[in-house]
């Protein structure tokens, strides 16, 4: 195998997971999900991870006082990656948000 066949490999196995697990929890109101891994070995080493939170909007009740707050419903997602090996390193990050 050489180093970019190994590098893809690692990296497909580290967010592949995340993003089956993260997407579930972008679809539930007042959610959040984080997932990390790195992997290493003789040809390189990769690392990741995955950040979605959503909110629903709903007014809450504050402890304080009972007032009510409007809280205006959003989403926000961020992938983080970064990879290195014999022949050179590489990173990259997505962000998305709506609110």
């Amino acid at each position: 195998m050489n180093r970019k066949l190994v590098t893809r490999f690692a990296f497909t196995a580290l967010v592949v997971p995340a993003l089956a697990f993260g997407a579930p929890a972008v679809a539930m109101a007042d959610t959040f999900f984080h997932a990390n891994g790195s992997v290493a070995g003789p040809e390189g080493a990769a690392k990741g991870s995955v950040t979605s939170v959503a909110w629903d909007g709903k007014d809450r009740q504050s402890a304080k006082g009972g007032k009510h707050h409007a809280h205006h419903g959003g989403v926000f997602y961020h992938k983080d990656y970064s990879w290195a090996g014999p022949h050179g390193a590489g990173q990259g990050s997505i962000v998305s948000g709506a609110f």
